[in-house]
């Protein structure tokens, strides 16, 4: 990803050693180790399926503290992380901001984006006091750093009039199928990390492009929504069995994209529909993996979560069932897909047509306004995201500082002349 994102996007150095150094900054302030991924069944499960197959399974670094990690309270960390152990950004660069003199305007909608004479000269926005009052809030600055996420990001930018022609364009979800199988004992799928464990002998299925096999955050609820219902005895039957469940994902690395256009009330309305046909092919064999593995694993039973669920029993022919799973299309009414990340529709570049940014995350025709998350990536990164947002945002910084610093240093009154001595 870096090599394309460096050699076909223009962002020259971030598959060299200068961009090592801003993973390796974010890494450290996040404590991430693979001290405390401790396996679930899911993924206990998921690891002895890729041993007796001879497929890759890694272990995953997060981001852990140490002293106040359980496993007990990191299965619910999808939902808020009581323990406090996850290092996230509250934790870490949003409380080093406030450390430094930061403001943070809570409860705050970002309207647009004020622009004089092609450069930033600060926000509009609307503040919300819960009790029915609003205010309308001016913020004035020469720098405004645009990190609403992939579908609010263009969204502002659209309703500034700003960004250019590619603003919303190249929308990446990463999008996932999903299987369920059931086991002979429970699987304690609400203990230890959700994301701690993963298959990645897929990452690359061809041209840079593929899948990984990855677990699902625990919860009755979650499950409950992803099983299709055919029927209320079917769903009730299969709920019976969640403690004895393991969910596997397989997450696409996409090659195709969407969208992200504003309504009339300047809402942001993400459109995305799996038609390219190397994705369709990855998802199709993603299925296939994912089934395989619950197979080898012991699973007594694998749903595919589609319409009509199909479904296996330890006993039947595999091969008829991976391709019942794979007919089901790819879409509404059709497979249960799944959005594990949002990615694009900002993003970085030295095309103007099909890029918003630069290369170092200023726009392309507004000076000032630079985009710090994870709308600002070329293409998908293909894995869960967070660390690049950050590093690619730690990168982003740096050149934000250096512009600021340069002009400066042109608006300094110019040195008074030396006096002519006879």
């Amino acid at each position: 990803m870096r090599e394309q994102w460096a050699r076909e996007h223009g962002l020259e150095d971030v598959d060299g050693p200068d961009y090592d150094r801003h993973l390796d900054a974010v890494l450290e302030r996040i404590s991430a180790t693979d001290a405390h991924s401790d396996l679930n069944g899911p993924q206990r499960r998921m690891l002895a399926g890729c041993e007796t197959l001879g497929w890759s399974f890694k272990t995953v670094v997060r981001n852990t503290d140490s002293e106040s990690y359980t496993p007990e309270s990191a299965a619910y960390m999808g939902f808020g992380d009581q323990s406090g152990a996850k290092r996230s950004v509250d934790k870490t660069f949003l409380s080093d901001a406030v450390a430094n003199g930061a403001e943070v305007l809570v409860r705050t909608h970002a309207e647009r984006i004020r622009v004089e004479n092609g450069r930033a000269v600060g926000v509009e926005a609307t503040y919300d006091d819960r009790n029915g009052g609003r205010a309308r809030i001016t913020v004035d600055s020469p720098c405004v750093v645009v990190a609403c996420g992939s579908l609010e990001s263009p969204a502002l930018l659209l309703r500034s009039g700003i960004g250019g022609p590619a603003v919303g364009d190249h929308l990446r979800l990463h999008p996932c199928t999903a299987t369920f199988g059931i086991y002979t004992e429970e699987m304690r799928a609400w203990w230890g990390a959700p994301h701690a464990g993963l298959c990645d002998q897929f990452a690359d299925t061809g041209g840079g492009y593929g899948f990984l096999i990855e677990g699902a955050q625990y919860a009755p609820g979650i499950t409950g929504s992803a099983v299709p219902w055919s029927s209320g005895r079917l769903h009730k039957e299969v709920m019976e069995k969640v403690r004895y469940g393991a969910t596997f994902i397989a997450l696409l690395r996409d090659h195709g994209h969407g969208q992200v256009t504003i309504d009339r009330a300047g809402e942001a309305v993400p459109t995305y529909a799996v038609t390219d046909e190397l994705d369709l092919r990855n998802m199709r064999q993603g299925l296939e993996a994912q089934i395989r593995l619950h197979a080898v694993a012991g699973a007594l039973e694998v749903y595919s979560l589609g319409v009509g669920l199909p479904t296996w029993r330890r006993g039947e022919n595999l091969e008829p069932f991976i391709a019942r799973a794979q007919r089901v299309p790819m879409r509404a009414g059709g497979q249960r897909l799944f959005s594990a990340h949002q990615m694009g529709t900002c993003r970085m570049g030295t095309d103007r047509q099909t890029s918003v940014a630069g290369p170092w995350g200023e726009l392309h025709d507004v000076r000032g306004v630079w985009i710090g998350d994870g709308s600002a990536f070329p293409t998908p990164s293909g894995t869960n995201p967070m660390v690049s947002i950050m590093a690619l945002a730690h990168r982003t910084s740096e050149a934000i500082a250096g512009s600021r610093a340069e002009v400066a240093a042109a608006r300094a009154p110019a040195a008074a002349p030396a006096p002519v001595r006879p």
